[in-house]
């Protein structure tokens, strides 16, 4: 059942629907203020999904000059997005009193409570600021125990969550019926709510690689104490951070990152008799590894022998040739020999050592469909955490830390001498030892790396923890890069906005998916031009797009959706949230659906292309141009140039239009940190350190080439990163005992 909004979150719903992924556990820095010779400032923070977000009240006496708010680590898709449609909001109070100013001149959108909360509280605090008000009192809320559903991570199932209020306190959380990953659920229960209980605040931060899941807990706990007569804003009371340092010394080996690449690597090296520190900002180990299918394994000799009577299932060097000459010759071929050769023996070594399960080796989509490729069985999270707690019981000095997050790296003399980095208590921690390995997962999770790399900022299906720390360390330190700006790697396409409120049904949202999805529209990316055959396979070539693309309809098209249904209503293999469109089949509800998606800014109306390329921020030449040649194909008049079938085509010469905002899902990014063949950092110049190692996602860059994809051999993001990883941990640990 759709709830009544009210004027001032229509101003906002298209941003603020969508920012959900975009609120987080940040602890709120104390309110200053800030007088200015004309005009008086006041300053307050919240919690945003990245970091603080801040909102600036400014007054001429007591007359509203302007309100912005900013949330510089937001996620620039949809964080960003919900911060600017927050500030064009704000124009409209512009000249009000500060008497009349209230925190709910920003009502709390639904599928957005956590957001619209820190804006809220921030908002609260800069007026209470202005008005002299010190306060800390609460709004009492009534003893309640009630159960409350709220967003997290899985596109089909709410988070229940059973909050208990007694005595003015949060008194017990529970969770319930959800959707979520479990190992990742498992780091917020065991972490997050303890810390929600202590301090009675919902400042508290996420945990790192649970954020949406922390955010889901911290909505239900809103809407329990808006529910029992209180104001969820007043609750995000800034939790004290501890200032201390501490000083580890002593180790070999520094892995930076415990997911694949970095537990192979930290596994690695302690076996080979180095004394390892190992760390990740995550709550658990694993990373982005412990939610991918497997690796790519050549020739493993176990699954040789399981399937295959012993002997190869291809050989080598045919698959060496097959992957340079796709890369164009640009990528690394020692790298990609090396890699090619270890993969296989990696697997082995995971199973017979570390009791690792994998499933038969087999093909995935590649044109010549090797058998390359095998799945994980079994708990992925156990399997890595297993490992690291064996390597660990090697030697009595080795250790690991969970939270705690890599800012820079230390050197002396012109030497890499170890890792500061920061808890997520606020201890300040310095690591110093003889190598170092990082392990960081790439930069996906970092909007300004993607857009400076790759021109966008792009929706992901991974581990946002991922946000460029070994990389940006590294480049600190000059070193050098390669591929960098290669197209990350994807699979998945679905709307640009999830929708996982109960504003439409599962077949609603079914409806909005399939628009993105079915080769009936014509789609464009984000200049406006038309870049595949809409029969193409849009999960796999959206990236041709930018970081999103549109399916464009006229009236007509959706007037014939109406009265007979699509012809082919494709759905998403993953990212499906339950519901089905069945084929010429009318979608009487379709207005609806469509009005709904533009609540969420997924679907645009215009009544000219070029107001609609206004509308979308596109060329509007190139938007056109496009619809034109499209016509002249749809009525055959011309050949389209990317082969689509005129059956599936449709005149655009008339609107109204609509635009239905779609966008790929990414793994990882592809490029990263220049290496050699054994894992050492290059720096800008060409030369090695001597000392600093990067693997996985990091450095991945060296396989491919930035003309062209990534590979689709099956598993060779995951291949590297716990092949790369082993192989580095043994060369960081050869080079200690030199």
């Amino acid at each position: 059942m759709r709830k009544p909004r009210k004027l001032a979150a229509l101003l906002l719903c298209g941003a603020m629907a969508v920012s959900l992924a975009a609120c987080s556990g940040e602890t709120s820095s104390p309110p200053t203020a800030s007088p200015s010779a004309e005009s008086n400032i006041y300053t307050a923070t919240g919690a945003g999904y990245g970091g603080d977000v801040t909102v600036t009240l400014t007054l001429s006496g007591t007359t509203v000059q302007s309100i912005t708010a900013e949330g510089d680590k937001e996620t620039a898709a949809v964080g960003g997005a919900a911060i600017t449609s927050f500030n064009e909001g704000f124009t409209a109070l512009a000249g009000s009193a500060l008497s009349d100013l209230s925190a709910d001149a920003v009502d709390a959108v639904s599928g957005a409570t956590v957001t619209s909360n820190a804006v809220k509280s921030a908002l609260k605090k800069a007026i209470d600021q202005a008005g002299g008000v010190t306060t800390d009192e609460k709004a009492p809320v009534a003893d309640s125990t009630a159960t409350y559903q709220a967003a997290g991570n899985s596109v089909a199932t709410p988070v229940s969550v059973e909050v208990s209020l007694k005595d003015g306190k949060i008194a017990a959380i529970t969770v319930g019926e959800n959707g979520e990953t479990p190992s990742i659920l498992k780091t917020v229960v065991d972490r997050l709510i303890p810390r929600i209980l202590e301090n009675q605040s919902l400042a508290v931060d996420a945990i790192s690689g649970a954020t949406v899941s922390s955010n889901a807990v911290k909505d239900a706990v809103a809407q329990a104490i808006n529910a029992s007569g209180g104001d969820a804003t007043q609750w995000y009371t800034p939790v004290e951070k501890k200032t201390d340092t501490v000083i580890l010394e002593g180790y070999d080996v520094i892995v930076v990152g415990l997911g694949g690449s970095g537990v192979t690597s930290y596994i690695s090296a302690a076996e080979n008799g180095a004394a390892v520190f190992g760390f990740d900002t995550a709550g658990k180990i694993g990373g982005t590894s412990s939610n991918v299918s497997g690796p790519m394994a050549i020739n493993p000799s176990t699954k040789m022998a399981a399937q295959n009577g012993g002997k190869k299932f291809l050989e080598e060097e045919d698959l060496i040739a097959d992957w340079l000459a796709y890369c164009l010759g640009d990528a690394k071929e020692d790298v990609v020999r090396e890699f090619v050769y270890e993969s296989g023996e990696t697997m082995d070594w995971l199973i017979n050592d570390y009791g690792f399960e994998f499933a038969d080796i087999k093909a995935f989509f590649h044109p010549k469909m090797w058998p390359v490729w095998a799945t994980y069985v079994g708990e992925k999270t156990d399997m890595f955490t297993n490992a690291v707690e064996k390597a660990k019981a090697l030697n009595e000095k080795n250790d690991y830390m969970l939270e705690l997050t890599a800012t820079d790296l230390l050197t002396e003399g012109g030497k890499i001498t170890g890792v500061k980095a920061v808890s997520w208590d606020g201890t300040t921690y310095e690591i110093h030892g003889d190598s170092v390995i990082l392990a960081t997962g790439g930069f996906l999770g970092n909007s300004q790396m993607t857009e400076k790399y790759l021109g966008g900022s792009f929706n992901s299906e991974a581990m946002l923890q991922n946000d460029g720390a070994g990389v940006s360390m590294a480049l600190a330190q000059g070193a050098g890069t390669y591929n960098i700006d290669m197209p990350g790697m994807v699979h998945i396409a679905q709307t640009k906005t999830i929708i996982k409120t109960d504003d439409l049904t599962a077949d609603q949202k079914a409806v909005l998916t399939a628009l993105v999805l079915t080769p009936e529209s014509m789609i464009v990316g984000t200049d406006g031009s038309r870049f595949m055959s809409e029969a193409g396979n849009i999960a796999f070539d959206n990236w041709k797009g930018g970081d999103t693309y549109y399916a464009v309809y006229s009236q007509a098209q959706m007037d014939a959706f109406k009265a007979s249904g699509m012809l082919s209503p494709a759905a998403p293999m993953f990212l499906n949230q339950g519901g089905t469109v069945e084929a010429n089949t009318p979608i009487a509800d379709l207005d609806t659906i469509l009005s709904v998606g533009g609540e969420y800014g997924i679907v645009t109306q215009a009544g000219s292309l070029e107001e609609l390329a206004a509308k979308l921020g596109v060329d509007a030449a190139n938007l056109t141009a496009a619809a034109r040649d499209y016509t002249s194909y749809a009525d055959g008049s011309a050949a389209d140039p990317f082969g689509k079938d005129v059956s599936l085509m449709s005149s655009l010469a008339e609107g109204p239009y609509y635009a239905v905002a779609g966008a790929g899902y990414y793994y990882g990014t592809c490029g990263g940190l220049d290496i050699d063949a054994t894992c050492r950092v290059l720096k800008a110049d060409g030369t090695a350190f001597e000392n600093l190692f990067a693997v996985g996602q990091d450095s991945m860059g060296v396989l491919f080439s930035n003309q062209v994809p990534y590979v689709t051999y099956g598993g060779a993001a995951q291949g590297w990163v716990i092949t790369s990883g082993r192989l580095a941990g043994a060369n960081a640990a050869e080079a200690y005992a030199k």
